[in-house]
């Protein structure tokens, strides 16, 4: 979990694993991002985004989600990587 200055909290879950990142990833992190009792400084409602980082690669269910949604981005190494070497 990150929070902005401003009005956003960013969540995001890692997974080093084999298998592809599915749906139920997303789901998991929207409830603990649920549970949370953040508001913004200035009382009104936050903005939140999700980003999910997976070593190999992602699920349809998820992908889908993300093409769907603006407020979730997927990320595999080799994004990482290339955004490491700019």
């Amino acid at each position: 979990m990150g929070l902005t200055a401003g009005k956003t909290l960013i969540a995001g879950e890692c997974k080093f694993q084999q298998s592809r990142l599915g749906y139920d990833a997303f789901s998991k992190l929207q409830n603990h991002v649920d549970e949370l009792r953040w508001t913004p400084s200035d009382g009104s409602n936050r903005i939140e985004q999700y980003a999910l980082f997976s070593r190999s690669g992602f699920k349809p269910s998820v992908a889908q989600a993300a093409d769907e949604r603006d407020d979730l981005r997927l990320f595999t190494v080799e994004d990482l990587v290339d955004a490491l070497r700019g």
